[in-house]
């Protein structure tokens, strides 16, 4: 069970960062020359395609400028039958295979989210009518999401659904069901005092900062959020007769903010805590801005996500689109230029990115 975690969360947290990771599942056909026309990045697209997508799409957006409709086609393609998205159809002329969460395999609710919030963001509302009803039918009763049908909820899976649920009309009980679960998850008041407020991946797992920044973002409706006023002080946490924190959102935007301030504007990586986590960074400066709190390690955050843009953005093949779309929200939540940020123009560079016929 220990082992069959730690993949999940691997995967999870390769799909954020475009790192491949060795599993099982399948490899991939590879696709015809002109199935990838519109998807940005030229990277393995295996693990990450709708996932990266979905963020450079909501990142054009964020920064106003006209999405190609090579790019929404690509996306809309890649949706199955049923409104559901995986990580990437290689072919889609084949049909979705069922969800898995043995194999991890098959269509799975973050890359659905996020596609629900793409699309809802480029106006395509028929379709992300479509993903939001398979996403509402993964739901547990107790409130959490798991990230393929059929497996255990998670609270990365749970802050991402939420997310993208808070661009659908009547989704307010859903959402407080999910938050619920987060809540249930969050480490209490009974926990070590650095550990309140903070998220593991299931019950039963340490806490750490992916798995923290994916729920704070659903737990402060973060998907394309413009700047806004903060509170500069982290907020504080109280918590109920059981040790249960009271106010998730506010103990969780707590802990990150505290993160941030002791390690200079950076979040550790979950798998190795030596190397920062530039994605778990970006992330939780969107939530923090969303939240309207940690406006102090909000501030030393995204000037050391510029300092260290190129870390976040470039690997040996290129732009890493999905870093590029996450980079531009960040700056556009805080106020700053996407086009000049850390000397660089994050928007001409994501749109670079995007292959042609």
């Amino acid at each position: 069970m220990r082992t069959a975690r730690f993949t999940a969360l691997a995967l999870a947290g390769a799909l954020l960062t475009g790192v491949t990771v060795s599993t099982s599942v399948s490899s991939a056909a590879p696709p015809s020359p002109r199935a990838d026309e519109g998807l940005y990045g030229v990277q393995d697209a295996t693990y990450d395609g709708v996932f990266r997508q979905s963020y450079a799409l909501m990142g054009l957006v964020a920064a106003q400028t006209r999405v190609p409709r090579e790019a929404i086609t690509w996306l809309l393609d890649q949706q199955c039958a049923d409104g559901s998205f995986m990580s990437y159809r290689a072919d889609t002329t084949v049909t979705c295979p069922p969800s898995d969460p043995q194999s991890y395999s098959g269509p799975d609710t973050n890359s659905t989210a996020l596609a629900l919030a793409a699309l809802t963001a480029v106006g395509e509302t028929e379709a992300a009518g479509d993903a939001a009803a398979w996403l509402l039918a993964q739901q547990s009763r107790g409130g959490g999401f798991p990230y393929y049908s059929g497996g255990s909820p998670d609270t990365n899976s749970t802050g991402l659904a939420m997310a993208a649920l808070t661009l659908v009309d009547g989704t307010s009980k859903q959402r407080r069901s999910a938050a619920n679960f987060e809540s249930r998850m969050a480490y209490g008041c009974m926990a070590e005092p650095d550990q309140v407020g903070s998220m593991p991946y299931m019950s039963g797992m340490v806490p750490e900062s992916m798995s923290t920044t994916q729920s704070l973002l659903g737990l402060s409706r973060a998907f394309l959020v413009r700047e806004r006023s903060q509170q500069r002080a982290n907020p504080s946490v109280t918590c109920d007769g059981n040790g249960r924190v009271e106010n998730v959102k506010a103990a969780t935007a707590r802990w990150l903010a505290r993160e941030l301030r002791a390690n200079d504007g950076r979040l550790p990586d979950a798998f190795t805590p030596q190397v920062t986590d530039w994605n778990s960074t970006a992330v939780a400066i969107i939530g923090l801005v969303a939240a309207r709190t940690g406006g102090i390690a909000t501030d030393i955050a995204i000037m050391a996500l510029a300092d260290n843009i190129d870390a976040y953005v470039e690997d040996g093949e290129g732009g890493r689109a999905g870093a590029l779309g996450t980079a531009i929200l960040a700056a556009v939540a805080t106020g700053s230029d996407a086009r000049n940020f850390g000397g660089r123009d994050l928007v001409a560079d994501l749109q670079a990115t995007r292959q042609t016929s």
